[in-house]
C-alpha cells in the first residue's frame, strides 16, 4: 500500500440509520421552507414521527447540560465541560 492508501471499515447498519435520519431532517426542512400550505403542522407531522422513530431506534436521544449546553454522555452524572451536577 502507498502512503495514501488505507483500509476503511464501515458499519453499514449504523450508516444507514444515520443517513435515513439526516435525509428525513432535510425533507422536513425543505417541506417547511417551501411552505406550500397554510398550516404546515398537519403536513409535517409524518416527518416529525419518522424522526422520533429513527432517533429512538438508534438510541441517540441527545442530552445537553442545562448550564453550559455541552452534549452529555448517556448516564452522565456531571457535565464533562463545566462540572454541573445533572439531576
Amino acid at each position: 500500500m502507498g502512503d495514501n492508501e488505507a483500509t476503511v471499515f464501515v458499519n453499514y447498519d449504523k450508516l444507514g440509520s444515520d443517513t435515513e435520519l439526516e435525509q428525513t431532517y432535510m425533507e422536513l426542512g425543505k417541506a417547511y421552507y417551501e411552505g406550500r400550505f397554510e398550516d404546515p403542522l398537519p403536513e409535517l407531522l409524518p416527518l416529525f414521527d419518522k424522526i422520533t422513530r429513527l432517533k429512538n431506534e438508534r438510541g441517540a436521544i441527545d442530552l445537553f447540560c442545562p448550564e453550559c449546553g455541552n452534549r452529555l454522555k448517556p448516564g452522565a452524572i456531571f457535565c464533562g465541560k463545566c462540572g454541573y451536577k445533572i439531576k
